[in-house]
């Protein structure tokens, strides 16, 4: 009968802990930083958020998510989060959220109040994460991101968008 090397040797199962040690510090400062209140912008007034994008010339991203979607907290937290830090997207980008949860409102381009589940329905949005391109009048400016893929190259393909959207103002 075969035994498992750690149950008779403590130094070994300690060792095998202690190497579990960053993973388990790493899930928990994600959860922390949530829990901390950093996370993504939600969209409000885009109305408002149009004036900035005009003013300084950005393009409008926003993230369709909802509460229950793991792929769009995936999404936030290896891009999205990182971009809304990084200075080098501030001459580029505004980002927003847009949540799909129920009773979820927001108010549009021309100031009016509208549920963020008939907001989405204009831009042809009925899956989350979808990111959407927009111009500071609401159109669309580049071809839309629809879930998460190749996380390898995902950052890549969110700036090409950024840039064509820039290029077709």
């Amino acid at each position: 009968m075969k035994q498992n090397p750690t149950a008779s040797n403590p130094v070994a199962a300690w060792r095998r802990w202690l190497m579990l040690l960053p993973l388990l510090a790493a899930a928990g400062f994600a959860s922390a930083a949530d829990e901390s209140g950093v996370g993504m912008l939600p969209a409000a007034d885009l109305r408002a958020d149009a004036r900035i994008a005009r003013d300084r010339g950005l393009v409008l991203m926003l993230e369709f998510s909802s509460a229950d979607c793991r792929y769009c907290r995936r999404l936030e937290a290896l891009f999205l989060l990182p971009m809304q830090r990084n200075p080098g997207y501030d001459d580029k980008v505004l980002i927003r959220s847009v949540s799909l949860d129920d009773h979820e409102t927001l108010v549009d381009f021309e100031g009016r109040s509208i549920g963020t589940r008939e907001f989405a329905a204009r831009y042809g949005v009925s899956l989350t994460p979808t990111l959407v391109f927009l111009g500071a009048d609401g159109s669309e400016r580049s071809e839309k991101l629809v879930g998460i893929w190749s996380e390898d190259f995902f950052g890549g393909f969110i700036d090409n968008r950024i840039e064509a959207a820039l290029a077709a103002d």
